[in-house]
């Protein structure tokens, strides 16, 4: 090999800077590629072509509620936007912000952390936001849902715009619900009779951890008897203004993981996915039923 020259060496010195810089803008750009369009990052001159260019838009729903010694009190706000970053991503959607600020049930609003707000405000609320999405020109907006007591007031607010713009269809779903307790029962992920349900159970304990591992102690919450199925199987809602003795988590939690919560997180957003391209492409559907 020949020997290299003094100016070449001297080349190769100058060079590597600006090598290495382009080697770190080529990994900044592909990590670029793979998060979706946020609306918080729309530009000014974008917004012209906006709701053209995204055939939906996507509004997270989360909560700032307590879940148990062993979880961050944004577990629903973590877990949905999560599962909304990976359903904007497939689907060429617009992600809008996770609205954490939100109602949260009489069972677990007593306990400190978690910041509630009162129904009737969150319907309203919810009612603005998706006004002023559909003034920008959307006319398919899918409510992903990551808590339960933004069920209520989130489909009173669908009603209520829904009924205002005649051009507009709004999609609400909840992410646990492409989790069964009979689908979570054949998958055999956890002991638990009802598949791991239950607030700040290891179902949902899981889901945090597959997306931030360092928010979940579970040395801080030693398992609970699961919760019992007062329905054998039928859904139900039951709100109760004192739950004695509840330390404000169900189940054993000791069978979470972050692997576990990966798996479930996948299918939650399999099936989310498929909702929407099933939804989009059959325009005629004209609503529940």
């Amino acid at each position: 090999m020949e020997k290299m020259t003094r100016r070449a060496v001297i080349r190769t010195a100058l060079a590597a800077p600006a090598l290495l810089q382009s080697l770190r803008g080529q990994t900044t750009t592909q990590q670029h590629e793979r998060q979706p369009k946020r609306f918080e990052e729309v530009v000014g001159f974008e917004l012209g072509d906006l709701a053209s260019r995204y055939p939906l838009a996507i509004l997270p729903l989360g909560s700032l509620e307590f879940h148990g010694p062993h979880n961050p009190l944004g577990s629903d706000s973590i877990i949905i936007s999560g599962i909304a970053d990976r359903v904007a991503l497939r689907t060429n959607a617009l992600l809008f912000p996770t609205v954490s600020f939100t109602q949260c049930p009489a069972h677990t609003a007593h306990f400190h952390g978690t910041i509630s707000i009162r129904p009737e405000v969150m319907t309203m609320y919810f009612a603005e936001v998706l006004r002023n999405i559909l003034h920008l020109g959307f006319r398919r907006v899918f409510i992903l849902n990551g808590h339960d007591g933004n069920i209520g007031p989130g489909r009173g607010a669908i009603a209520q715009v829904a009924d205002e713009v005649s051009d507009s269809a709004l999609l609400f779903a909840s992410w646990w619900e492409f989790l069964s307790s009979q689908k979570m029962k054949s998958l055999a992920t956890f002991q638990q009779a009802n598949g791991g349900h239950g607030h700040g159970g290891p179902l949902e304990t899981s889901a945090v951890a597959s997306l931030r591992p360092d928010l979940i102690h579970l040395e801080k919450a030693p398992d609970l008897a699961e919760p019992p199925d007062l329905s054998g199987g039928s859904p139900y809602f039951l709100q109760k203004s004192v739950t004695k003795d509840w330390p404000g988590y169900s189940g054993h939690v000791s069978e979470a993981s972050a692997e576990k919560g990966r798996q479930l997180v996948k299918i939650s957003e399999d099936g989310i996915v498929k909702l929407i391209e099933n939804w989009l492409a059959h325009g005629e559907v004209p609503g529940s039923w």
